[in-house]
Parts: C-alpha cells; sequence; structure tokens
C-alpha cells in the first residue's frame, strides 16, 4: 500500500490526474450525461459556450491543482466560465450544481485510480476533502463571474470604449455625458489602468465593474492584475482628473514593460526607471559613465558584483553568499571598481546613478538574449 508521508497530495494525485486527462473523451462524456440529466437549463441550453465554459473548468482541475488552495488561475476561469453562463442564459444556481458536478467527475475518477495504485484509505480521504473545499470556492468564482456579467450590450459597449477615448483626448464635456448615458456617478473615484497591446480578457475578467477600451480602462476599486501581465495603474482620482491619470497609466505601462516588471505598476512605484525610459540620451549617459569602465575587466564580473552589493546595502558577506564566492574576492573587486570608477561611486549620488546604470544594462542583456 502507497502511504502519502513525505510528498503532497498534489504531487501523489498527479499522475493520476496526468492520466484522467489523458482520457478526457470519457470524462467529459460522464460529466455531459451529469449536467445535463440534473441541471434544467443546461439540458435545454443550445449555446456551444456552456461547454467551453465546462471544459475550463475540467482543464483547470486537470493542469492546476484541485488538491491543493485555488489559485489566481483558477480563479480566472471560474470567472469566465460565469461570464459565459450568463450569456447563455444559465441560472446561478444551475451554474453551481454543474461546476460541482464537474469537479466530482474529475474527484471520483482520479481517486479511483489512486485506489487502485495502492494509495490508502486515509490519504484518499485527505485528498477528497482538499478536492471538495477546491470545488466548493470555484463554484462561488463562478457564479460571482455570472452575477457581475450583464447579457452583451452592444451600446453599452460601444459606449464604453467612447468614454475612455474621450477620456484620453481629453474631452470633459462629451465624456460627462457619456458617463451618465452609461449610469455611472460623475461624483466617484476611479484608477485609470494602462496596458501595451490592448486590453486582455484575463484583465477585464479581474476587475469587474470596469469601463474598458482598447488599451485602457476604469476601475472602481483597486486594481487586480494578474502577474503574468504588465498593467499600468493610477490612484483614484475624480472625473475632471481622469485625462492625466489616463497619461500616467499609460507612462507606467511602457516603463514597466521595458524594465521586465510584472502586475500592476505606478509611477510612483518606478521611481528614476521613467526618465531612464523616456530619455534615452539619460540612460546612455549613465551607462557611458558608470558601467563601460567596468566591462573593461570582465573576468571579474564587476557588473554583477555592484548590483549585488546595492541590493545588499553595501553587506560585503552577504554579498559573497549571494554570488557563492569568498567575501575577500568581493573585497577585492569593489577596491578594483573605486580604481575604474573614481572616489565618487560610494556617495549618494554616486550609488543612485550606478543603480539607474544598472537598470539600464540589466534590461539590455535581456533584450540582447531575446533576439
Amino acid at each position: 500500500m502507497v502511504r502519502l508521508v513525505e510528498i503532497s497530495i498534489e504531487q501523489a494525485m498527479r499522475p493520476h490526474l496526468d492520466a484522467m486527462w489523458a482520457e478526457r473523451d470519457r470524462l467529459v462524456r460522464r460529466v455531459t450525461e451529469a449536467v445535463t440529466g440534473s441541471v434544467p437549463s443546461y439540458a435545454t441550453t443550445p449555446s456551444s459556450e456552456v461547454w467551453i465554459g465546462m471544459t475550463r473548468i475540467l482543464e483547470r482541475a486537470a493542469h492546476g491543482n484541485p488538491f491543493g488552495p485555488p489559485s489566481e488561475e483558477d480563479r480566472l476561469a471560474a470567472l469566465g466560465t460565469g461570464v459565459q453562463g450568463a450569456g447563455a442564459g444559465i441560472a446561478v444556481h444551475d451554474l453551481v450544481t454543474a461546476v460541482l458536478l464537474g469537479a466530482r467527475e474529475v474527484e471520483y475518477d482520479v481517486l479511483d485510480r489512486a485506489a487502485r495504485a495502492g494509495v490508502v484509505a486515509a490519504d484518499l480521504l485527505t485528498a477528497s476533502r482538499a478536492a471538495r473545499v477546491w470545488a466548493e470556492q470555484v463554484a462561488v468564482w463562478a457564479a460571482q463571474g455570472l452575477q457581475g456579467a450583464r447579457p452583451d450590450d452592444v451600446e453599452a459597449h460601444v459606449r464604453h470604449e467612447r468614454l475612455v477615448a474621450e477620456l484620453t483626448a481629453g474631452d470633459l464635456d462629451l465624456a460627462r455625458g457619456t458617463l451618465v448615458r452609461l449610469g455611472l456617478d460623475p461624483a466617484a473615484r476611479w484608477r485609470a489602468v494602462a496596458v501595451v497591446g490592448g486590453v486582455t480578457p484575463a484583465l477585464r475578467l479581474a476587475n469587474h465593474g470596469g469601463v474598458w477600451g482598447t488599451s485602457a480602462g476604469l476601475v472602481p476599486g483597486p486594481a487586480s492584475v494578474p502577474r503574468e501581465l504588465v498593467a499600468g495603474v493610477s490612484e483614484p482620482v475624480p472625473f475632471d482628473a481622469l485625462p492625466a491619470a489616463l497619461r500616467d497609466a499609460t507612462r507606467a505601462a511602457r516603463v514597466g514593460l521595458r524594465f521586465g516588471r510584472s502586475g500592476a505598476v505606478s509611477l510612483g512605484q518606478l521611481g528614476l526607471l521613467v526618465p531612464l525610459h523616456e530619455d534615452p540620451a539619460l540612460a546612455g549617459r549613465l551607462r557611458e559613465r558608470w558601467i563601460q569602465p567596468l566591462e573593461t575587466e570582465p573576468r571579474h564580473d564587476l557588473v554583477r558584483t555592484l548590483a549585488a552589493w546595492l541590493d545588499r546595502d553595501g553587506q560585503v558577506d552577504a554579498v559573497a553568499r549571494d554570488l557563492a564566492v569568498h567575501a575577500n574576492t568581493v573585497r577585492n573587486r569593489l577596491a578594483r571598481t573605486g580604481r575604474l570608477l573614481g572616489d565618487d561611486w560610494r556617495t549618494p549620488q554616486g550609488r543612485a546613478e550606478l543603480w539607474a546604470a544598472l537598470q539600464v544594462a540589466g534590461t539590455e542583456l535581456v533584450e540582447t538574449s531575446m533576439n
């Protein structure tokens, strides 16, 4: 018999999850039979989107971890399933039932495989309890997605884009009229959110109640940005300040993307990276002053050593541990740095400029490796 002692439930169940997904046609047939036989609105709706949404849940169960805490990816998948259910006219209680039935079929299949492989009853029970907790949370998120969505309203969608475009152009009078026609409160405070390359479905789903254009939007609360994305965000501002907020969010998105940030970024968080991005001549001067002299002796790894020294606030022993070298090696490299850069690299201004130059150099290395 197999006893889960030193491995997690997810690790133990992973081979059985993979085996289940390899035979997913059989699983989908069972889920279809269970759902259409038990849930009235699923049995009568002709919408293929309903099954696309259910397949998304099954995929998350197979490729995520239905025996552990639900993840952000699980939440987005469930919200998307709820939105699709709303578009097909599914009742909220039917959606919850369908999600739970689908998750239960996954649970039964995987636990049956695990039992036949010799996993003991106590561990199967633990896995079952974890799977039920996961499924219940996913069902709640799906219901929230359904309740937060409205049937497709082309006019409202057009007005959303129009509002963001009018604010971006700075036409407050037109934008105020569009806002009122959308039934939104002109006295409310909004946060601007902007991305490079176009607003994604994940960003829309993560921020219900938002007003979205092509590359920017407005959200009524703190912006939720999946960690796979980079989005510029502003502080909450009144209506008249939204044009400036949209410009700030767009600037932040561009800078964040350039310097490899993730999630939500603001101009305040980015600090000196903003002028470095927007003034290439400044970035070039800093690189020439602080980085090029260090590159004349590449075998001593001075650039990486200085980056670690700044990250560790000058603690030599910590830098040595990070670089897996002796502390005296770090001291020798720092002495060599002083001979190359001059004495002012340790001053507050020198350290600030050196940090900025290292950011530019780091971005160039990433761009070179990608090309």
